[in-house]
């Protein structure tokens, strides 16, 4: 597995690599077909970063755990500050007008 102190210079080595390519400064000839995929790929791969972050992100949210002693700590908490006199304004009902 990678660390961030290899992995980062990596990434700017194939940025450098890529911008070269686009930019026409490196010195090789390419088929326009591939060309024209070079140019899109950081492009692809933010689009699937963004997709494989979201599908993670519900995927968290659908297989959540129930914390059972986290709701008494959170229920005890509330009536803490509910009991709070600093706090009382913010449970009150408005009344109506």
């Amino acid at each position: 597995m990678m660390n961030s102190k290899t992995f980062l210079p990596i990434c700017f080595g194939v940025l450098i690599l890529w911008m070269l390519i686009v930019l026409g400064l490196f010195p090789i000839s390419l088929p326009t077909f591939l060309y024209k995929i070079i140019v899109v790929i950081p492009f692809i791969g933010i689009m699937l970063f963004g997709f494989y972050s979201l599908f993670y992100l519900i995927y968290k949210v659908i297989n959540l755990k129930d914390c059972p002693q986290a709701r008494i700590d959170l229920d005890r908490e509330v009536e803490r500050i509910q009991n709070d006199a600093r706090y009382k304004s913010l449970f009150v009902k408005p009344k109506d007008q």
